[in-house]
């Protein structure tokens, strides 16, 4: 808990001067409740008692004044506190942004979207409460609870220490309570984090769920989860509830002591009239901010409890690091694998082992063999997604670890099976990987990818948005705006990945041969389902469960008759074979 609120007032430094401001402002409202007993003791002792008429006419200016000032600086302080709060948490979404794209797709492997996603919008607006109200809270009411303290001692000393025999009752079940309130609402801040992720990945599969029929199994599914969490917040309230009706009942301790003692000394002229109602004033005054922190301390555990998550993000480690001082990047793409080894899951399933090829500048290196076999695994490797855990990858003799990540990657242009688009304009989805793109450029590149002809029949061309994820289009489409996207990019290193997977035969051919067009002038590394359109590669390196077994030209690995001929021939048998489709399937 101290760590998460020094953190987080680590974040209060740029704005120290406003901070100041709203707690002089603060101060000053908190610090001017304690002139109401005098305001009390005024209209009892002189109005009332002694009759005095002058107070008739100066009291009620100072009493509109006195909440004219109360109320400018009350506004005061909860705008500035609440804007501050606001700031901050600004800034924590902007870091937590930044460190999400500085993490590896491995992190995003291992961690469910749905929790991801609830850190950066439940956990942050919890800890916004905790800067807005929470905060100011115990600055405004801890100054309320000072200065009536000061008051009721200054009324009445004897009176304040009976009344305030009770306190150390009142706090001790708070301070107790409090670490089983936080342990309850972190467990609702997970089981947030597992209801979003449950909840995306029904909406993302909503088409198997209901193809399969499963809606009731997602739905009890939900409504579980949904439960657990309900029973958990359910118990937080009621931990958190216990607190005020201790507080009424040591409260009321308090105030028995002081009446019976204070009536008795008002009834025997040991005091006068005005000045125990000021006390009993002073006293209900000070309940409130009393019973309000006891109910803030408590409500202060969930959000420093989403702070906890917050600094979970942000503490990942960076496993793919940028070199402290880059290398100059090579003038040749040559790129060579030396000994790779990588495991997804700390060496117990190798997916590459001791691989090793080398891809010259401009050439078309294709990658095969079943599904699983370590090919997507290794052309990760290239802009750095992942890196090896021995081994060396070099382009131009240089490991990748000495280079700029941004520039290597900003060398490289990829397309993969399962294409990816932004809930944006067909247009922006091809000039993503270049900003400063011509709507020439842009229109060119859509034509190389023969994606030309579909843009432009739709009603708004390439103005349409594509949807979340480009579903508004057929997986064909997507490909091809795709492809587009990495034509415009002009890389000298392409990275296919079953690239024209989900095109039919005639697009296939139309985008296979604008590709083969493209890597003309390219260092290519194509991961291809269809072995007929790796023919004409420069080399052909066969996978099987993340090792090389071949490496050679078509021909070359037809006459070894490994397993490069068992594919060739699973996929070219007679097409009515049921058995031959399904291997067609998985040999990727």
């Amino acid at each position: 808990m101290k760590q998460s609120s020094r953190r987080i007032l680590q974040y209060l430094q740029p704005y120290t001067g406003a901070f100041l401001i709203a707690l002089l402002c603060t101060i000053l409202f908190g610090a001017s409740e304690g002139g109401i007993p005098f305001i009390v003791k005024y209209i009892l002792d002189g109005i009332f008692a002694q009759k005095n008429e002058g107070l008739l006419y100066w009291l009620p200016l100072v009493i509109v004044g006195f909440a004219l000032f109360r109320g400018t600086f009350d506004f005061l302080q909860s705008y500035l506190l609440a804007r501050l709060g606001h700031l901050i948490v600004k800034d924590i979404r902007n870091d937590m942004d930044q460190k999400i794209l500085s993490l590896s797709p491995a992190f995003f492997v291992r961690e469910r979207g749905g929790d991801i996603l609830s850190r950066v919008t439940n956990d942050v607006v919890l800890v916004r409460t905790l800067l807005t109200d929470s905060v100011s809270a115990v600055i405004r009411d801890s100054i309320r609870v000072v200065v009536l303290l000061g008051v009721a001692f200054y009324l009445d000393a004897l009176l304040a220490a009976i009344a305030f025999v009770a306190f150390p009752i009142a706090v001790y079940p708070v301070t107790r309570f409090a670490k089983r309130v936080r342990k309850f609402a972190r467990r609702g801040q997970d089981g947030v984090g597992n209801l979003s992720s449950l909840l995306q990945q029904t909406i993302i599969g909503s088409k198997v769920v209901q193809v399969f029929g499963r809606e009731s199994f997602e739905l009890e599914r939900f409504k579980g989860e949904n439960s657990r969490l309900t029973d958990n917040f359910v118990k937080s309230e009621k931990i958190r509830s216990l607190t005020g009706p201790i507080n009424e009942v040591t409260g009321s301790i308090a105030i028995v002591g002081v009446v019976m003692y204070g009536g008795y000394s008002v009834i025997e002229g040991v005091r006068s009239q005005g000045d125990f109602i000021a006390f009993l004033a002073t006293l209900f005054l000070l309940y409130e901010p009393f019973k309000k922190l006891t109910k803030v301390y408590n409500a202060a555990q969930q959000g420093l409890s989403a702070a906890d998550r917050i600094f979970e993000l942000l503490d990942e480690p960076i496993t793919i690091e940028e070199p402290k001082a880059p290398v100059a990047f090579p003038k040749n793409f040559n790129i060579a694998f030396r000994g790779v080894t990588f495991s997804y899951d700390s060496n117990k399933r190798f997916a590459l082992s001791d691989v090793s090829f080398e891809v010259m500048e401009g050439e078309r290196i294709a990658l095969v063999g079943f599904s699983g076999a370590g090919k997507s695994t290794l052309v990760d490797l290239v802009p750095r997604f992942i890196d090896p855990q021995s081994g060396v990858v070099t382009i131009g003799g240089i490991d990748l670890r000495e280079l700029s990540l941004r520039e290597l990657r900003s060398q490289i242009a990829m397309v993969g099976q399962h294409t990816f688009l932004f809930n944006d304009t067909i247009y922006n989805n091809i000039a993503y990987g270049k900003a400063d793109a011509t709507r020439e450029q842009v229109e060119k590149a859509a034509k190389t990818a023969f994606a030309a002809s579909f843009i432009e029949g739709l009603p708004l061309g390439y103005e349409t948005q594509v949807g979340e994820g480009g579903f508004s289009l057929s997986g064909g489409e997507r490909q091809r705006i795709a492809i587009a996207r990495a034509v415009l990019k002009d890389a000298p290193i392409l990275i296919l990945d079953e690239a024209t997977a989900s095109l039919d035969n005639k697009a296939e051919r139309e985008v296979q041969a604008a590709l083969e067009a493209l890597e003309k002038e390219r260092t290519s590394l194509v991961i291809a389902h269809r072995l007929s359109t790796v023919r004409s590669a420069n080399k052909i390196v066969v996978f099987e469960e993340g090792r090389i077994v071949e490496i050679g030209g078509h021909e070359e690995l037809l006459a070894k008759g490994g397993l490069y001929k068992k594919l060739h021939a699973m996929q070219f048998k007679d097409s009515s074979s049921s058995e031959a489709v399904a291997l067609v399937a998985d040999a990727s």
